[in-house]
């Protein structure tokens, strides 16, 4: 289902008028064909020719930047050889974006509902709702059409719906799933300067809404080992392409990450506290451009009131091999007014380079009832300021486990 509402406004300068020919030159330079691209089925259309390696590069951005919580459930039963049954773990996990590595235990199944706010504000420090491009100005072969962007701006707010489900089909193996359903507001508005053939102001303004389905979560984890004081576990996760890449919610890419989860026993530092240090660390493939992958881990700690709360503070970090769009895919060919000499620079001044991401997470979960349902809480603080960038990310959900 989508809504749009769109609006153009025009200023004209007292000249002759401008001819039907290089009228539809400039609009279809400027990707204005009809007023606006109005029939635009997604929104990266909407960007129009000039602008869309941008909505390129913040297609794969978005899609990797809306977080999915863990698989490992805020309760867990450990198989005891002394007694013969399944013992429930007394610290609650507290961590929404780390792995634990112990399991959910055999035949036991856990499901989750969460919802999360991601408000994508930022490029390289730079506010997306305010840039512009007013030094040179941009123009066509001939140079009998130049033009300047005075305001360019995008809102892309998004609101996620995650459904999980996990299966313990061993002791020591568990199965999950993550569906999203993804709620996308998006916003763009541009002025556009026209300085040849004729001096005009063109103001463009769209606003639309999408809800679909995201990508698909498939994940296994394997623990391999477990002694007094340590548990490591193997993990796998598999990213289904369901998401429109189009309208900024999923990658249009099959990833596959293999993971490794390892952490401590908990240990009681006080009668009523106690701590459990976890380590998450992978590579996640991009299937269809290697070089696309990228490194993640995390660093994470536990400080919880035995069978009832658990609060967790963790440091992520994405790292990946590739820049977020090819060299020159923000080029864009330019004149100097002064002296008529052309150049050649990048759109809005992106570069395009390898970004790092660096995020604080803190949350935690309580128990709600009788060690069945678990309600959780959490947000995600971006540290730097590299590529796209959300605002804070607050997560609110609930979990049953039975």
């Amino acid at each position: 289902m989508s809504h749009r509402v769109t609006a153009l406004h025009c200023w004209n300068s007292p000249e002759r008028p401008l001819g039907a020919r290089r009228l539809a030159v400039v609009l279809t330079l400027l990707g204005l064909a009809s007023a606006v691209p109005a029939g635009a089925k997604t929104f990266a259309e909407d960007f129009g020719p000039v602008v869309r390696p941008l909505a390129g590069a913040l297609a794969q951005s978005i899609g990797r930047a809306l977080p999915v919580t863990s698989a490992s459930p805020g309760i867990v039963y450990v198989f005891d050889f002394e007694t013969g049954v399944s013992e429930r773990e007394e610290v609650i996990l507290g961590q929404l974006f780390l792995e634990r590595a112990e399991t959910v235990g055999r035949n036991k199944a856990n499901l989750g509902l969460s919802y999360q706010r991601v408000k994508i504000d930022t490029l390289d420090g730079d506010d997306i709702g305010e840039l512009h491009d007013t030094r040179f100005p941009i123009t066509n072969p001939k140079g009998d059409v130049q033009f300047t962007i005075p305001s360019f701006g995008i809102d892309l707010e998004t609101h996620e719906f995650t459904a999980t489900a996990t299966y313990g089909l061993t002791d020591d193996l568990d199965l999950n799933l993550a569906l999203p359903v993804v709620y996308s507001d998006f916003g763009l508005r541009q002025v556009l300067h026209l300085m040849k053939p004729r001096k005009e102001n063109r103001l463009v303004s769209i606003r639309s809404a999408e809800l679909g389905v995201g990508d698909i979560f498939l994940r296994a984890k394997y623990r391999l080992l477990r002694t007094d004081w340590a548990r490591v576990a193997g993990g796998l996760v598999l990213r289904v392409p369901s998401g429109n890449e189009d309208n900024f919610q999923g990658t249009g890419t099959v990833e596959l990450a293999p993971m490794l989860y390892a952490s401590t026993k908990s240990f009681r530092i006080w009668r009523w506290l106690e701590l459990q240090p976890y380590l998450n660390a992978g590579v996640n493939f991009d299937t269809n451009d290697v070089g696309q992958s990228e490194g993640r881990y995390g660093v994470g700690l536990d400080a919880g009131i035995p069978e009832r709360f658990t609060a967790a503070v963790a440091f992520l970090g994405r790292h990946p091999f590739g820049r977020i769009a090819r060299p020159g895919a923000f080029d864009i060919a330019r004149i100097d007014p002064r002296t008529d000499a052309r150049l050649t620079l990048p759109l809005f001044g992106i570069r395009g380079g390898r970004p790092d991401f660096y995020d604080l997470s803190i949350g935690g979960r309580v128990n709600l009832w009788r060690d069945t349902l678990i309600g959780f809480v959490n947000a995600i603080v971006p540290l730097n300021a590299d590529g796209f960038r959300s605002d804070v990310i607050p997560l609110v959900g609930i979990e049953a486990t039975f």
